[in-house]
């Protein structure tokens, strides 16, 4: 499997996929979600960072995971206003990684998960 060089295709490419909704705003919910993983899901080499697009409707959050020769896409997060929620979409490859961060972000903003940031 080779690895994904950009975000475009770490969508195409996802083995997995998560729907959620939520009431945050999408600036707000991508703010706040690369915190928790920075804190529950970070490592060396790991990177979060949130794009927020202008009016608040969409943010997109990438995950990389940055090495000396290469960076690898392997999380786009996306928030999508719609109505009085927020529609969060979840896309990760699997290649390397243990972690489930549709289930991951779920419980966070259920206020369940194991590991909050401080």
């Amino acid at each position: 499997m080779s690895p994904d060089r950009s975000v475009e295709a770490t969508r195409v490419n996802a083995e997995r996929m998560t729907n959620l909704r939520i009431s945050l705003p999408p600036d707000q919910a991508c703010a706040k979600t690369a915190r928790m993983l920075m804190w529950c899901a970070g490592g060396l080499g790991f990177h979060y960072r949130c794009d927020s697009q202008s009016g608040n409707a969409r943010s997109e959050l990438n995950g990389t995971m940055e090495q000396v020769v290469r960076t690898e896409y392997f999380l786009v997060v996306e928030f999508l206003r719609g109505g009085s929620d927020t529609q969060v979409t979840v896309r990760q490859r699997d290649a390397l990684l243990l972690t489930d961060y549709g289930a991951l972000i779920d419980k966070y903003f259920q206020n369940k998960s194991d590991c909050q940031p401080r």
